[in-house]
């Protein structure tokens, strides 16, 4: 299935945002919950294999916008062959953008890839969160890539990829984890902080943060609590 969604956020009248494009189709409907807020809708179950799904997000200046999902999704196995589902978000940002999508669940056989692409203008503000379950409750878990490149007033600022899951080169059982999360920030600086398996690290002007585990709530809660 390919899915298509598309947001813009402006400044309005007395410096308020408005949302002259708001349209979505495939698998995600969108809706506006709050004044500069969204949610996404599913509007079908998965991702499936070798579905394709791009959500595109233009914030401009004095504009914010807050993003949202409404549940977690599922990434399920092709039907057919061993595709992986695509979800790419691209985001051009002159405002504040603050995109928090509920968690990923990768069931067994299934490989989803995440990307994020967001170019920012000086000034501009970012928050962008991942959160990644491998595997339902009793279940092998699923393969899982996530890719996040940020380009800051045309200068590129972050270009990692990550892999989890059976196939991914860095995939080492018994100790590899099953739930992870993330979240690159940009706006404000901070320095390196460390817990137990979290970290922080520093960018020109933000940072980004990384925890990983067993189970989700912890790796959210270490994510959120001790090194955010």
């Amino acid at each position: 299935m390919i899915t298509r969604v598309e947001v813009v956020a402006r400044r309005g009248p007395g410096g308020r945002t408005v949302l002259p494009v708001v349209r979505g189709s495939g698998q995600l409907a969108v809706r506006r919950t709050g004044p500069a807020s969204v949610h996404l809708v599913a509007t079908a179950f998965g991702p499936l294999g070798g579905d394709d799904a791009e959500v595109r997000l233009v914030v401009e200046e004095g504009a914010t916008l807050a993003v949202r999902s409404v549940a977690a999704a599922v990434a399920l196995p092709a039907r057919d062959g061993d595709r992986p589902s695509v979800q790419r978000v691209v985001a051009e940002v002159a405002g504040e953008l603050d995109l928090r999508p509920e968690p990923t669940v990768v069931a067994r056989g299934a490989h989803h890839r995440a990307e994020l692409t967001a170019t920012l203008a000086a000034g501009a503000v970012l928050t962008a969160t991942e959160q990644v379950l491998l595997g339902r409750t009793g279940e092998e878990p699923g393969r899982w890539t996530g890719t996040t490149r940020v380009v800051r007033d045309g200068r590129p600022l972050l270009h990692t990829t990550v892999g989890l899951g059976p196939g991914a080169p860095a995939w080492l059982p018994p100790l590899a984890p099953r739930a992870y999360a993330s979240t690159v920030h940009v706006g404000q600086a901070a320095g390196v902080l460390t817990a137990d398996d979290a970290v922080r690290l520093p960018l020109e002007d933000g940072w980004v943060a990384t925890a990983w585990g067993t189970q989700l709530h912890r790796v959210v809660r270490a994510l959120t609590e001790d090194v955010a």
